[in-house]
């Protein structure tokens, strides 16, 4: 799809390295541990896990995303494009001491059955002690107060903007989820749009899903400084251990 071609040559832009939230998932982790990153996008954070010494698998469904990833070399990351949620049949055998998807990934399957399946598989490819982690949007913030728009994310210095806009479907319990990308380069501006359907999944659901694969010691924040989540939180992030 040409919307993702185009995101896929300024995500770097977009989404740049957060430094704490680097911090975040490489907390508890010891030295040469092993790691799954599950929708990689262009593999920012496999590339800075693999630079401290640890061992990475990741995937994701663009294979420009990948050909990026690959593009920032790296000893110990692996990129494959695929399924994450066949991450299994591109990693057979593997145990992982961290799993994570983030970047509100894991809304984009089909439906709350198919998420809870995936934790449940992600349980089972995790080390004892292992950690899983998962960030999303906070949608009983998007439900409850009838959020329509997230921040535009304006990088004028690089001339990208990238537009957020949500529909709430209430009888679906699916957020549409409306994005423009526009890049202005030469004076002349070009505008790329696209739609999909994601699941509107809350924070207790997606407890109740941790807690049912087996997950203890399951930690909720509010963002990746480990903020108290609350109804106000913009994002939501819980952490899962394999006990």
């Amino acid at each position: 799809m040409k919307f993702y071609k185009e995101l896929s040559k300024v995500y770097d832009v977009v989404f740049p390295k957060d430094e704490k939230t680097l911090s975040f998932l490489q907390k508890d982790l010891k030295g040469n541990s092993k790691v799954l990153d599950l929708a990689c996008g262009t593999g920012t954070y496999s590339m800075a896990l693999a630079l401290k010494g640890h061992r990475v698998d990741a995937i994701d469904l663009g294979e420009e995303m990948i050909e990026l990833a690959k593009g920032k070399g790296g000893l110990y990351a692996n990129f494959v494009v695929g399924d994450m949620t066949k991450f299994h049949e591109e990693f057979p055998k593997e145990k992982y001491d961290l799993a994570y998807c983030i970047g509100n990934s894991i809304v984009h399957l089909k439906n709350k059955e198919r998420i809870q399946e995936f934790i449940k598989d992600l349980y089972t490819t995790l080390a004892e002690g292992g950690n899983l982690i998962i960030q999303i949007v906070n949608y009983d913030r998007v439900i409850n107060q009838n959020v329509t728009s997230l921040p535009t994310i304006d990088r004028p210095e690089k001339g990208v903007r990238f537009v957020r806009n949500y529909e709430y479907k209430d009888e679906e319990e699916k957020v549409e989820f409306k994005t423009e990308l526009i890049i202005s380069k030469n004076g002349t501006e070009e505008r790329f749009l696209n739609s999909v359907d994601l699941i509107a999944l809350k924070k207790d659901e997606l407890v109740d899903m941790f807690s049912k694969a087996g997950f203890k010691n399951i930690e909720v924040y509010g963002g990746f400084l480990q903020e108290e989540f609350t109804v106000d939180s913009f994002a939501l992030v819980i952490r899962g251990s394999k006990l």
